[in-house]
């Protein structure tokens, strides 16, 4: 049941302004592309001023060069816990525009969806987060604990801005986070881990008509990924099927021989590259999975004392897996309840998101729980309806008074 002060706060939602918010968000181009050094730049300053007007305090800290994060607080009156409301500014390409119905960054809408690349992938569920601290400043809500805005870059890449929230110090004040992405506000407690890893096999360059004058990268890198394969149902027999996350996956995503040029049909090239893209649920290590990799790579190469493999970790991201009794999690299911009317759904992310670096780099308890249909990201077309833009920002001001305020 709502309590005065959260129904008070409900009502200061201003789902207009929620609206045109998320239309001006999708409207900054914030696509990292060749050459371009301020990606999501402008989106910040903007995202920051806003931020301003609201009375929060405000930092714009550059993660790295032309890659800023906000970050905003709101300070609660005793002290107390710190939640975090988490997104990123960064979006992918929107691909070939003439393949699009509306313009990628036209923020149009249209029977009742906002469309654009990033009105999904999370430019709403940002400016859900941002009218819901608006309702509580704009109610007078006296919290006991304060609110922190993480409006971050790079998180479509290698996620240096979360990296650089981390590096600085903010994580170790947060108590708790919601990460703001699209799950349909589900309350997504556990996402998959991920690891890249480039392998490289060396072997001898030979012509194709005399190949046992040499030795073939390729040929190896076949038996390596066959016994990947083999790895991967292992894994599925050792670990089972998650109930949120499904199995894990270990998928080859590149492979590539000869690496400096096209090569020829009667050359057998001396080095072969192939990417796996590994997908981890939780009781997986990566650094485990590493290790494995590792000696499948020794037994072939055993075989010939020519033969070389390599491995390049390009990323590492462990699983997360949220207990459901966590203060935040309570406070997000007992404010699906009360201020939608219906019962939570709880749900797992697939693959992974700036939680996962808070979570496993600064143990932040972390729930997955924005607005749009979980399958539309990255797609053309990309939309959010704005009911769930609506719906999200009630959640999260209830929530936020439930988790700050224990005792209403």
């Amino acid at each position: 049941m709502l309590t005065p002060a959260e129904q008070r706060a409900l009502e200061h939602i201003d789902e207009d302004l929620l609206v045109r918010w998320t239309q001006e968000l999708v409207r900054f181009d914030t696509v990292p592309r060749p050459g371009r050094e301020h990606v999501e730049t402008e989106a910040a300053r903007w995202i920051e001023a806003r931020c301003k007007e609201m009375g929060l305090e405000t930092h714009f800290q550059w993660a790295a060069p032309g890659r800023p994060n906000v970050i905003a607080i709101l300070p609660g009156s005793e002290g107390g816990r710190r939640l975090m409301f988490e997104g990123h500014t960064d979006v992918v390409t929107e691909g070939d525009s003439d393949a699009w119905t509306y313009d990628p960054f036209g923020g149009e809408i249209v029977d009742g969806r906002i469309y654009g690349r990033g009105a999904c992938d999370m430019k709403g569920g940002l400016a859900a987060a941002m009218i819901a601290i608006k309702a509580l400043v704009d109610a007078g809500i006296r919290l006991k604990g304060d609110i922190l805005l993480g409006a971050l870059a790079d998180e479509e890449g290698l996620m240096l801005g979360v990296k650089d929230f981390v590096r600085r110090g903010w994580a170790k004040d947060v108590s708790a986070a919601i990460i703001c992405e699209p799950e349909d506000n589900r309350l997504c407690i556990a996402q998959k881990g991920v690891m890249w890893v480039n392998v490289t096999v060396k072997g001898k360059m030979a012509h194709g008509a005399m190949p046992y004058t040499g030795v073939n990268p390729i040929t190896y890198m076949a038996r390596f990924l066959a016994a990947v394969h083999e790895m991967e149902h292992a894994y599925e027999e050792q670990y089972g099927r998650h109930e949120f996350l499904g199995v894990p996956s270990l998928s080859p995503t590149r492979v590539h021989a000869p690496l400096q040029e096209h090569g020829t049909n009667n050359v057998i090239p001396d080095t072969c590259r192939a990417t796996l893209d590994i997908r981890l649920i939780p009781g997986q290590d990566p650094d485990t999975v590493l290790e494995g990799l590792r000696g499948l790579a020794e037994d072939l190469a055993r075989e010939d004392d020519r033969l070389r493999f390599e491995f390049d970790v390009i990323d590492a991201r462990p699983p997360t897996d949220t207990p459901r009794d966590e203060p935040i999690v309570q406070a997000l299911v007992s404010a699906t309840r009360d201020a939608l009317g219906r019962e939570p759904e709880y749900g797992g992310v697939p693959g992974t998101t700036d939680g996962t670096i808070l979570f496993t780099q600064a143990g932040v308890p972390i729930v997955t729980c924005g607005p749009g249909n979980t399958y539309i990201p990255h797609h053309v077309d990309e939309y959010v309806d704005i009911e769930q833009l609506v719906e999200a920002a009630r959640i999260y001001t209830v929530a936020a008074i439930r988790y700050l305020i224990p005792d209403t």
